[in-house]
């Protein structure tokens, strides 16, 4: 008993630290920045229940609610699709459209699940939007889930319009932690599902600078970025990482670093998220004295 009454007094006094380094690093930053990472019964929290604009974040989201249908139907990753020269948009960061111009026949769909999350490609973002059938059945997904307060109302193609449709897709860094820590534990997908989901996080090719610029390099990550385009005035909507860590003793935790408004350079914001990032390592790293 005094043990863990000791452990679980370690464990705030960590977290308390870490909050307070954080707050420090944050002060005088011209952005606002959302933090939350929880790791078994620690939690790190700076504006943790504010919402900000989720950009290509939310392409894991769109995944769950993908897999989801797949499940209730009896998909398999290996079913194959068309796709047409005309669903891959021009003037839109995709890929896909590189590779394959006028159009794919036969793509998978695990395909597009690697395109959309491990190179985070809009247009495949956007077919499978439409095979979930649509933003408001990702939405009710997420709520049946339980996953909240989280909105979901703008494609990519609709983001692209103009740059305040980039605000329209919001949610929580502690949403979005959650939404990790429960995809982690398989209470979203399939054990199949989600191992592969999260092999398409852990291959992940943007924002090397981020999240995972904050760890070691030998610990594996699995995370999801998001980045917007800026208003006329420079600054920038939203700056993202948000992703699952896989320490070496076989613990894990979920982080999200919400950057908004920002009017640092994208090199700025970056170095921001991985500064964040390298600060709940070292404190989760180390277990609290006691266990």
């Amino acid at each position: 008993m005094v043990m863990a009454v000791a452990a679980s007094c370690s464990k705030r006094t960590a977290a308390y630290m870490a909050e307070r380094r954080i707050d420090s690093l944050l002060h005088d930053v011209p952005a606002r920045v959302g933090v939350y990472a929880q790791c078994e019964g620690m939690t790190i929290a700076c504006r943790a229940d504010e919402t900000f604009p989720m950009l290509s974040t939310f392409k894991v989201p769109v995944a769950i609610a993908a897999l989801r249908r797949m499940e209730r139907e009896g998909t398999t990753p290996d079913q194959r699709i068309d796709i047409t020269a005309a669903q891959l948009l021009p003037d839109t960061y995709s890929p896909m459209r590189e590779r394959h111009p006028d159009g794919w026949e036969g793509a998978t769909l695990d395909s597009l699940f690697s395109y959309a999350i491990s190179l985070s490609d809009n247009n495949a973002c956007d077919i499978l939007i439409g095979y979930a059938g649509g933003t408001g059945s990702i939405a009710r997904s997420m709520e049946e889930a339980g996953m909240g307060p989280m909105t979901i109302a703008a494609t990519e193609e609709e983001m692209h319009r103009t740059t305040d449709n980039q605000r329209i897709n919001v949610c929580t860094p502690r949403a979005a932690a959650h939404l990790l820590k429960r995809l982690s534990k398989g209470e979203l997908l399939s054990e199949t599902n989600t191992e592969a989901l999260i092999g398409h996080m852990i291959r992940t090719e943007t924002g090397p600078d981020k999240l995972r610029a904050g760890v070691p390099q030998h610990i594996t990550v699995a995370h999801k970025t998001g980045s917007s385009d800026r208003t006329p005035q420079g600054v920038k909507i939203a700056d993202n990482d948000m992703g699952m860590v896989m320490l070496p003793d076989g613990r894990r935790y979920a982080i999200a670093v919400f950057v908004s408004d920002s009017h640092l350079d994208d090199k700025g914001n970056a170095a921001l998220i991985a500064a964040v990032s390298r600060i709940v390592y070292e404190t989760f790293a180390k277990p609290p004295k006691g266990e």
